[in-house]
């Protein structure tokens, strides 16, 4: 059925997906490092897809509940269309830069493991370990997530396709997420190549490694400080005040009753939700912290 939704929104916008062809070349690259095997050409009508449907959706419930909360035809209408809008951008953007976000999600995850799987692979190093059983030894230890995936891809290489460890490096440089397991890859291959010492090499990028995160702890807990005050500021005593300072214009007159109850309608409904949404992401994408 998935394959079935791309092939089928591909059918339907194959004239305008034409006309956007230089967009391709960066969706292209997210897509291969989020690992979304879908073709590019689907993928970006999907997304037109997902924005028509979005749309029409959105103007039906906006337009039904406008009506049936305001008594001015003309101000129910302004507002359905401006929120139906709004929503089908944001549906759309959101929908077309998913491998974005999906890739920038694994770079976050092989991040946040990296100085501890450099850790572990240097202990095995020392052991006297060929590297295409570092990568398979690693790739068992499911705790680092997405980089024991892509140690398994490694080991597939190698086991499966018969490719030998800098072939199957040179693959895994290609799909990276991460400058810094790029960075750590590329640098195996070298020393491999010239026959450097591993068990060296690794633990001078665990330690470049472990001071980079203990740095990263520290910005972020000084960004989490600030981000709470600014939530505390914005979203809480902001929305109290626009509602108190609304609530005395109706009383003092002169703006229209229905307009002032349908934005804080809104604002209740919809913006403090939304803005907890926006915060709670945002201190998801900048915590170094596994979920």
């Amino acid at each position: 059925m998935p394959n079935d939704i791309y092939e089928y929104s591909l059918q339907i916008f194959k004239p305008i997906v034409r006309n956007y062809e230089s967009a391709f070349p960066k969706l292209t690259d997210d897509l291969k490092r989020a690992h979304m095997l879908i073709p590019v050409e689907q993928w970006f009508a999907f997304s037109l897809f997902m924005t028509v449907v979005t749309f029409v959706v959105t103007l039906v419930i906006a337009m039904l509940f406008s009506f049936l909360l305001i008594k001015s035809a003309i101000l129910a209408f302004i507002v359905a269309v401006v929120f139906t809008f709004a929503v089908t951008a944001c549906a759309g953007l959101l929908t077309f830069k998913y491998p974005s976000l999906v890739a920038d999600e694994r770079k976050k995850r092989i991040e946040n493991a990296l100085p501890f799987a450099t850790l572990y692979m240097a202990t095995i190093a020392r052991s006297g370990f060929p590297p295409q059983d570092i990568f398979r030894l690693l790739s068992g230890f499911k705790e680092y997530g997405e980089i024991s995936k892509e140690a398994g891809k490694i080991t597939n290489d190698v086991e499966a396709l018969g490719l030998d460890i800098l072939s199957s490096l040179t693959r895994a440089l290609k799909r990276s997420a991460s400058p810094e397991w790029t960075e750590l890859l590329a640098g195996l291959r070298t020393a491999i190549s010239v026959g450097g010492d591993l068990p060296k090499y690794l633990d001078e990028k665990a330690s470049g490694f472990v001071a980079e995160y203990k740095r990263r702890l520290g910005d972020f807990s000084n960004m989490l400080s600030l981000l709470i005050e600014i939530y505390i500021t914005l979203v809480i005593v902001g929305a109290i005040f626009f509602i108190v300072t609304t609530s005395v214009m109706i009383a003092v007159g002169g703006v229209p009753v229905e307009l002032v109850k349908a934005v804080n309608l809104l604002i209740v409904v919809v913006g403090i939700p939304l803005l907890t949404a926006a915060f709670i992401l945002i201190v998801k994408g900048v915590s170094p912290l596994e979920d």
